[in-house]
């Protein structure tokens, strides 16, 4: 009798360290439990809105296409924080290209000055948005490009300044030969966001608040135009995205600030199963489109004119899905001999 009760006793019997550990492992799921239903509510302050799909145009004649997602992504410049889907330009665009299966990303930044066809009309690329929606940008697109994009998320300048000051400020290389236009640039920043970010003395590196980054990425009228800016706003996301894989509380923190800033057409299902991969992601590469292109004036206005289009689809469709001699569709080859046509070229 004494010999099994002793045993009984010390079955039940478990080493300090033991059940501390095991009280921490319960605290910390629950917590991380707790965290992710916070997020899952807070996602519903997204605005989210479909797209019309009977206005969406998609290109799926890539089979190496289906292995990826792709994303558009557009900042449109919107002074008065106002998220119309008309009246608009998306001076910022972006494609996001994620593998299904490693995460890996790629970002394609399109120029806003880009000489494109509009539904059949000839202008810049940033007109799209702003002349019929997301529907129209997104099909733009997948029209110049021969790409299947379906899903978009839209945003205005002052999201980016709150998600940077979020998370601390960004740090950042600044050139003395911009810095003339960056200070320009954060002193219309702070009368559009509110606020009072100082001006950058000198060329250095230094950690930039919100409306600085903003300012940064805005820069257009140096060396390199629309493709350095374009350059500098790939830069800021890849900078923000980094610290927020590593400082992901301080940007909940912020999130009720942030996400009725967001217009998309995912569901808070779909944001909230990305959101469940995002230590996966990785920004594997960044680059710009078109990679050849002449700044030219037509009818009185500088374009930026893909040399040629057709060649750059190409070369894009290498570059996002590793597809080799990639055969354009018959639309973008019109497309391409009519904007030859116009350049004479």
């Amino acid at each position: 009798m004494n010999k099994k009760s002793s045993k009984q006793h010390s079955k039940k019997k478990r080493p300090p360290l033991l059940r501390n550990l095991t009280l921490f492992l319960l605290i910390l799921i629950l917590f991380l439990l707790f965290l992710l239903g916070i997020v899952y509510v807070k996602l519903g302050k997204i605005q989210t809105s479909d797209m019309d799909e009977s206005q969406l145009v998609t290109v799926n004649e890539d089979q190496n296409m289906q292995d990826y997602t792709n994303y558009a992504l557009f900042g449109i410049d919107s002074q008065t924080g106002s998220m119309s889907d008309r009246g608009n330009r998306s001076d910022s665009i972006i494609v996001a290209s994620i593998h299904n299966k490693t995460k890996e990303v790629k970002l394609l930044s399109i120029y806003r000055d880009t000489f494109v066809s509009i539904n059949g009309k000839y202008n810049k690329i940033n007109a799209a948005y702003s002349w019929g929606g997301p529907e129209l940008a997104v099909s733009t697109i997948n029209r110049n490009l021969d790409l299947n994009i379906e899903k978009y998320a839209t945003v205005n300048f002052k999201i980016l300044a709150d998600i940077v000051d979020s998370l601390g400020g960004i740090e950042m290389e600044i050139d003395s030969d911009i810095l003339d236009n960056l200070n320009n640039y954060i002193g219309d920043m702070n009368r559009i966001n509110g606020g009072n970010s100082a001006k950058i003395p000198s060329g250095g590196t230094y950690t930039l608040d919100g409306n600085q980054a903003v300012a940064y990425s805005r820069i257009r009228y140096t060396a390199g135009g629309d493709l350095a800016r374009a350059g500098r706003q790939r830069e800021v996301l890849e900078k923000i995205f980094q610290k927020a894989k590593k400082s992901p509380i301080k940007l909940m923190s912020a999130m009720d600030d942030i996400l009725p800033q967001i217009k998309t057409n995912m569901s808070r299902q779909e944001l909230f199963g990305m959101l469940l991969s995002v230590f996966r992601y990785d920004i594997a590469d960044q680059q710009g489109f078109p990679w050849d292109q002449k700044q030219m004036k037509y009818n009185g206005i500088y374009y930026g004119f893909p040399s040629t289009l057709e060649e750059n689809a190409v070369r894009a469709h290498k570059y996002l899905f590793g597809t080799s001699n990639y055969q354009v569709s018959d639309e973008l080859g019109r497309i391409n001999q009519k904007i030859i046509y116009r350049v004479g070229y």
